[in-house]
């Protein structure tokens, strides 16, 4: 009787793990990690998957596998060069889902290149004030113009953002970044003809005016204000 039950648990458990391994948000061996560059979006996994297979098109990517379902997605593409893509979509809930990309031999660079290829897919590409307003606030500031571009730099990280972009000009400047679900941000530092204060900046957050945005603006003012001692107004 033991031996039946013993062989009964041998055969499921064979089973269950080539159920796992046949399913598309099962794990996959992706070497070291070092060069994988992992996001989370707040989208549905199907949604990040339509996203990113148009990317590697959109890149002239051929996509050599697809398999996915509910849970998540694998999709392999090959380059000109024979170099190969692999992304890996697994669904966090209804709502979200976390994206992994891999480029073969190791380019970390291209990853992250689809992974914004991907975030504009979906529509959350570089933060932008919204036409009626409600997504951005601007502050006045003492100091000077690098000085704005480092203090939004450590305000990202203070707040786990990932910085995705620095553009420096001679009388502007602004600093993109993505927070852990991708959304986008923006901190805008432009000099002002204003003796006593020289610097504006503008908080940007999303797309539209909604409470996330909102929310996220607020963060960002005052993390920015911790990096330059306080706003002046």
């Amino acid at each position: 009787m033991k031996t039946h039950l013993a062989l009964a648990g041998i055969i499921a458990m064979l089973a269950a793990c080539s159920h796992e391994g046949s399913s598309p948000s099962s794990k996959s061996d992706w070497g070291t990690g070092l060069n994988t560059v992992e996001r989370k979006y707040s989208k549905p996994a199907s949604e990040v998957h339509d996203a990113a297979v148009a990317s590697l098109k959109g890149y002239d990517v051929n996509v050599a596998k697809d398999r996915h379902d509910e849970m998540g997605s694998e999709i392999v593409g090959t380059r000109g060069n024979d170099s190969k893509i692999y992304v890996t979509i697994s669904a966090l809930d209804a709502k979200s889902s976390r994206a992994k990309v891999r480029v073969d031999p190791g380019d970390s660079k291209m990853a992250t290149m689809v992974h914004e290829r991907i975030a504009e897919k979906l529509g959350m590409g570089t933060a932008k004030g919204a036409l009626l307003g409600g997504n951005s606030d601007t502050f006045p500031y003492e100091g000077e113009l690098q000085d704005g571009v480092a203090a939004a730099q450590r305000a990202a990280k203070q707040l786990n953002y990932t910085v995705t972009a620095t553009d420096l000009k001679d009388d502007w400047a602004t600093v993109d970044a993505r927070a852990e679900d991708s959304n986008p941000v923006r901190f805008k530092i432009e000099k002002v003809k204003d003796a006593e204060f020289p610097l504006k900046v503008t908080f940007t957050a999303g797309h539209g005016k909604t409470d996330t945005s909102k929310a996220m603006i607020v963060q960002m003012h005052d993390a920015f204000d911790r990096e330059v001692g306080g706003h002046v107004k």
